[in-house]
């Protein structure tokens, strides 16, 4: 994709927990790699970072970066990418995608800054994806989908055609939400719930068929 380039810059990762090694672990995998040569994270353990030999570099800080710096953000915690992207844009620093050689993208299909789509993740044609969109392993996005920026979907989502879900949403694994559906900014839908029907009121759904429970 256009904003991933394997050459010879150098990209830091937000992030030293579970996806930031993920990440890791794929582009040391891949016969394409990127060059990364730190970690940034608030709250990274020292001595977990130095067991998975990540070259953490400490916390965030965003005066140290220019706009030629490239960074890949490795962050579910939907307000915590919120938060990065409204720096980025005050610190001028950039993000960059990460998209796994085995996911796939449809024809017409926008997305913005900094996403990441993990193995075997799929998104159909004339989606509209915002920044910093996280994907999981395997999830599938329908046609037409429009996905507001933060939001992170974890591995197994089934989002059908024409959904709409707002920013700031963290859908968990294996949920599933059926075509048309609306889901409004800042909701959570727990891990193997079915979305039947739009979504009004911002909160935490969980079920078959989801309910508010938050």
């Amino acid at each position: 994709m256009e904003d991933i380039q394997y050459n010879n810059l150098e990209y830091i990762v937000f992030g030293a927990g579970g996806l930031a090694r993920e990440i890791t672990s794929w582009n040391n995998l891949s016969k394409k790699k990127i060059n990364i040569i730190g970690y940034m994270d608030d709250f990274y353990n020292e001595g977990q970072a130095n067991s998975y030999s990540l070259n953490v570099l400490g916390k965030i800080e965003y005066d140290n970066f220019s706009e030629h710096t490239k960074v890949i953000c490795a962050i579910a915690n939907c307000s915590k990418k919120e938060d990065l992207l409204m720096q980025s844009d005050k610190y001028h620093f950039q993000f960059h995608s990460f998209l796994h050689s085995s996911c796939l993208i449809g024809e017409r299909t926008t997305y913005g800054k900094g996403i990441v789509m993990m193995p075997f993740s799929l998104i159909s044609c004339d989606a509209n994806i915002g920044d910093l969109v996280f994907i999981n392993n395997g999830s599938q996005i329908g046609h037409d989908v429009v996905i507001g920026n933060c939001t992170s979907i974890m591995a197994n989502v089934d989002i059908g055609g024409n959904a709409q879900i707002g920013k700031n949403v963290f859908i968990g694994s294996n949920a599933v939400i059926l075509p048309s559906v609306k889901i409004p900014d800042n909701t959570i839908i727990g891990a193997g719930s079915v979305v039947i029907r739009s979504i009004k009121q911002k909160g935490t759904y969980f079920g078959n068929p989801a309910k508010k429970i938050f």
